[in-house]
């Protein structure tokens, strides 16, 4: 019976988190990652876009007898036109190694990591950090678990947040090169860099629940001036929200977690409208705006 029961808790990792689809091994694999950003004028002063671009491999090369794959990226949704060339990959056990445009071999990701080692990132290629694993789950995807490695926020505080989360598999919930080119978020403004979908092995494996639409492409235009003539304040907040609108008459509003959970969702008929938030805990959420046609999505601070 100990043995038995020995077996089971050694293979529980493997059982936990072997079934997960790797993307760094498929040459058919494509991450789609929207870029949201305050993009104002005059007339428009609360506009925030959303851009969408598309990671992806176009053929492969051997390089010492290894197979090396080429990745590229493009504003394409059909990753046909504009590919910028963006090094190589190559997978091998729970390790992606990356080889950039200038030739410069570096470990991507190492997914083996446990809660405790840390990581070289280095934050706009001026600051370099070591950071810790803070904690390793799983998460469920298409019935399959994925391990799931979150990573501390760097010393250099300012008014944004790093957040930066591995996905076996699949890699950066910021976007599949994202180690090598970290950044900070600002926590004030709309600014956020997420994996929307990702495909791989013939199959979309992963979509972010804050993004009904794989490919999200919103961009300042006469049809949309009316969409976004709102204001939402305070922000920071500390007990409930206003929201001033005099463009949308019917929409529905959610409220999720950094991790992309639904922490409250409610439909709003009115011009004016106090949300309630009491209930929620101090931190970083992020409240979208759905109309059925197009979707903003923007971070709120609760103190």
């Amino acid at each position: 019976m100990k043995t038995t029961i020995m077996l089971s808790i050694l293979l529980l990792p493997s059982i936990l988190w072997g079934q997960v689809i790797n993307h760094f091994d498929n040459l058919d694999s494509k991450w789609n990652v929207a870029k949201t950003y305050p993009a104002a004028n005059q007339q428009n002063p609360n506009f925030v876009a959303t851009t969408t671009t598309v990671f992806g491999f176009q053929g492969d090369t051997i390089i010492n007898s290894e197979q090396w794959f080429k990745i590229y990226s493009s504003n394409d949704s059909l990753f046909q036109n504009d590919l910028l060339y963006r090094g190589l990959l190559r997978a091998e056990n729970s390790k992606v190694f990356y080889l950039d445009t200038l030739n410069q071999l570096d470990t991507l990701y190492d997914f083996s990591l446990n809660v405790g080692d840390s990581v070289l990132f280095d934050l706009y290629g001026m600051y370099p950090e070591w950071l810790q694993v803070v904690n390793v789950d799983s998460i469920q995807i298409n019935g399959n678990y994925y391990k799931r490695l979150k990573f501390a926020e760097p010393t250099m505080n300012a008014f944004d947040e790093f957040n930066e989360v591995w996905i076996e598999g699949i890699g950066s919930i910021h976007e599949p090169l994202f180690p090598n080119f970290p950044i900070k978020f600002s926590q004030e403004t709309p600014d956020s860099m997420l994996v929307t979908c990702s495909f791989s092995n013939s199959q979309q494996v992963w979509q972010h629940p804050s993004y009904q639409s794989c490919y999200v492409n919103i961009v300042l235009s006469i049809d949309q001036f009316e969409l976004y003539d709102f204001k939402i304040y305070p922000n920071p907040l500390t007990d409930r929200i206003h929201i001033k609108n005099s463009g949308l008459q019917q929409y529905k509003l959610t409220i999720l977690n950094s991790l992309g959970q639904t922490i409250k969702q409610t439909q709003v008929n009115n011009e004016n409208q106090i949300i309630d938030l009491t209930e929620l805990k101090a931190g970083i959420y992020l409240l979208r705006i759905n109309d059925r046609e197009l979707i903003k999505t923007m971070k709120i601070i609760k103190h």
